[in-house]
Parts: structure tokens; C-alpha cells; sequence
């Protein structure tokens, strides 16, 4: 079985070898074949290129180039069909700045196992949290995930995670090139489409952290395309 990890970068220069050294001894410690796929939207910081130098002797790093920054969204897609077409089993999504902890992807794998088709890295649950927050973040967050499950009847805690794990079925299932959301948004509306279909969702709690180097890519806009994509799964606009 084989897991694709995806990284969407953007100046991630201070945090990219450091993550992908992480990544591969977590899989090879746990016995775990994967590749990595970076996705680099260009990054004025050479990311990409970095990515190029380590990939010469580290087989497992693989490297998609985007011409342009598009959003999350748009990354993700891109992961997501290149991993399809590496015959990919399950495919992760995570962040590349440590706020996901790359020592907790046996957990998620462990709940596939248990039948899970989707699983969220949730900071929601018994387990879960997040790490020195200030307290208007956490508002905004907390209202951010409880949206979801009102407006659509989500059944998951942490919808706006990007810490995740998809069987192969599940992203097959779908027409991802009409997933009209980009940004975080994104994410809950592949949660929403998954739920719909009748997949089985389930969660592992994870501790966020705030990155260390680098700038948060988080942005008011944010939060109202949030608010627009719910309207428009809601009310099918």
C-alpha cells in the first residue's frame, strides 16, 4: 500500500528539508512505503528548487511545479490527481511548517485500517487542542468548524483541518475538478462532498502548533470564502 504525503509550499525554505528529513524517517522507522509530493506554487524563496537538490538522492521526494500561487485549494488538486496517477492507495494532506507533527501519521493509518475511508486530524476531540492561541483566534476557529456542522449537518468536529488522510476510492468518487472552493474552504467542502457520498469520516486528535520560521498564509479573506461556500453548498448556488 502506498501513501502519498502532500506538501503545498510557498516560501517554505526555512522549514522544507527539515519536514521532508522528518517525514522520511517517520515512514521508514514505522514501515511505511510512501512517497512525498511537494507542491510549490513558485516560491520567490527557491523552495522548489531545494526540493529539486534533495530529490537527487532522496527517491521518495517527488516535485510538482506550478507556474502561479492559486490557493490551497488549487495545490491540493494538483497533490491529489499527481498521487492518483503515481497509484497512490491513500493520500495525506499536511501542512509543511510543523504545525502537523509527522509522528502522527501512524495514527491516521490505524484508523484506515479500522475501516475509516476519511481520516481528520482533528483538534476537537478528547485529545485534540491547539498550542498558545490567542484567544480571538480560537473564537474564530472554533466558529469556523461549528458552521459547518450547522449549516450542513457535518457530522466531524474539525472540517477546516488540512491535516488528513483519503483512500484512494474516496477522491476517485469524486469530480474533483468541479470543487469550486479554494483556500481552507476547500476543505470543508470536500468534507461535505465525502459526507454526502456516503463514505465513512473519522477523526485522531492531534495537537496544532503555530509554525516556528516562516509567515502564516491564514488571511481574513479566509473566513468570508468560508461563509460563501457554505452558502452555496446550503442553498445549491
Amino acid at each position: 500500500m502506498l501513501l502519498s504525503i502532500i506538501l503545498p509550499t510557498y516560501n517554505e525554505k526555512e522549514n522544507i528539508e527539515l519536514m521532508i528529513k522528518s517525514l522520511t524517517e517517520v515512514t521508514k522507522k514505522n514501515n511505511i512505503k510512501a512517497i512525498i509530493t511537494v507542491v510549490d506554487d513558485n516560491s520567490p524563496d527557491n523552495t522548489g528548487e531545494i526540493v529539486d537538490k534533495i530529490k537527487i538522492t532522496n527517491k521518495i521526494v517527488h516535485i510538482v511545479h506550478r507556474k502561479n500561487k492559486e490557493g490551497l485549494g488549487k495545490a491540493y488538486l494538483s497533490g491529489m490527481n499527481y498521487s492518483l496517477n503515481q497509484k497512490a492507495d491513500l493520500i495525506m494532506t499536511m501542512d509543511c511548517d510543523f504545525s502537523h507533527n509527522p509522528n502522527l501519521i501512524p495514527n491516521f493509518l490505524k484508523k484506515i485500517e479500522e475501516g475509516y475511508d476519511l481520516v481528520l486530524g482533528s483538534r476537537y476531540i478528547p485529545g485534540g487542542g491547539v498550542h498558545n492561541w490567542p484567544i480571538h483566534r480560537k473564537i474564530i476557529s472554533w466558529g469556523g468548524n461549528f458552521l459547518p456542522r450547522l449549516v450542513l449537518g457535518l457530522r466531524t468536529f474539525d472540517n477546516t483541518t488540512g491535516f488528513r488522510c483519503y483512500k484512494r476510492e474516496v477522491l476517485e468518487a469524486l469530480n474533483l475538478d468541479n470543487i469550486k472552493s479554494n483556500g481552507y474552504s476547500f476543505l470543508v467542502e470536500i468534507a461535505y462532498l465525502i459526507q454526502k457520498k456516503g463514505f465513512k469520516i473519522g477523526e485522531t486528535p492531534i495537537l496544532f502548533k503555530d509554525r516556528i520560521h516562516g509567515d502564516s498564509k491564514i488571511s481574513k479573506k479566509e473566513i468570508f470564502r468560508t461563509l460563501k461556500t457554505l452558502a452555496r453548498l446550503k442553498f445549491k448556488l
